[in-house]
């Protein structure tokens, strides 16, 4: 499907702080072919701790930003922590659709939910991220809605995080591909490098996430979407200069302690916000 392309953001939106700390507003960098190209389905998936959930939120918020129906469904009922559901209420905020069990039960299963799921996957209007669970596990979940998928109406994400034991290796990281596509039974096939150690993230980093991507792409005969990189990175990481498309990232997945980085875009009163 074609997507406007990126519009830099100079109101004082995602990132912004004060005159003397305030990050660069854009989202996206060397990305206009990769939007163009969007397709209706968008699935994301990797190895627990990869930055998944984290990831797949951020996407949505970027395509809200040039598509007026956009929904995001948490399909991950493995993990009781770091789902989508939990910043609903952001992202409901944002105009998105968050696919959630109603009222009190949000923690439930997702089977409650798959009609719901479904319909938006099937009603060629809009875009829809689906936010699967982590390892082959969480990802089986999946395979009920795979039959619901065209090939021509969907992309598959695999979130690689060098940093995580489980993919800090061509191998394991391929074999975790592997594992995933079967249970979810759909063909995965693009790689979003995700390579970061929270606050000690470094340049060298995602450097070496990229680099493992290309191997794993050369390997599998997949290919890198695109980066992402959280907004704190912008003044040290050159990527305006990246090889592949970057997604810039505001950290929302926060302990409860935790300060987020983002604020948004289409912020409405949260008095209107359905929890």
């Amino acid at each position: 499907m074609s997507v406007p392309s990126p519009r830099p953001d100079t109101s004082a939106g995602a990132g912004a702080r004060d005159a003397t700390t305030a990050q660069p507003a854009a989202n996206w960098f060397n990305a206009d072919g990769f939007l163009a190209g969007l397709k209706r389905v968008n699935v994301f998936c990797g190895g627990f701790g990869s930055g998944k959930t984290e990831v797949a939120v951020n996407f949505a918020l970027r395509v809200r930003e040039t598509e007026p129906r956009v929904s995001i469904a948490d399909l991950d009922i493995v993990n009781l922590y770091f789902r989508s559901r939990e910043v609903r209420g952001q992202l409901r905020s944002q105009g998105i659709d968050v696919l959630v069990p109603a009222g009190a039960l949000v923690n439930a299963d997702l089977p409650i939910i798959q009609p719901e799921i479904k319909g938006a996957m099937e009603s060629g209007g809009g875009v829809t991220v689906l936010d699967l669970g982590g390892d082959p596990a969480g990802a089986r979940v999946m395979a009920s809605l795979a039959g619901a998928m065209r090939p021509e109406d969907y992309s598959s994400f695999f979130v690689l995080n060098s940093r995580r034991p489980f993919t800090a290796t061509v191998a394991a990281a391929q074999e975790m591909m592997a594992g995933i596509s079967a249970a979810a039974r759909i063909k995965v096939d693009r790689i979003v490098v995700n390579s970061h150690l929270i606050d000690e993230t470094t340049p060298a980093v995602i450097d070496e996430g990229v680099a493992l991507g290309r191997a794993l792409a050369a390997t599998t005969g997949a290919e890198i979407a695109f980066v992402a990189v959280g907004r704190e990175m912008l003044p040290r990481f050159d990527a305006a200069g990246c090889a592949y498309p970057v997604m810039v990232l505001d950290r929302l997945m926060l302990k409860p302690w935790e300060p987020s980085n983002w604020l948004g875009k289409y912020r409405i009163s949260t008095s209107e916000i359905v929890n």
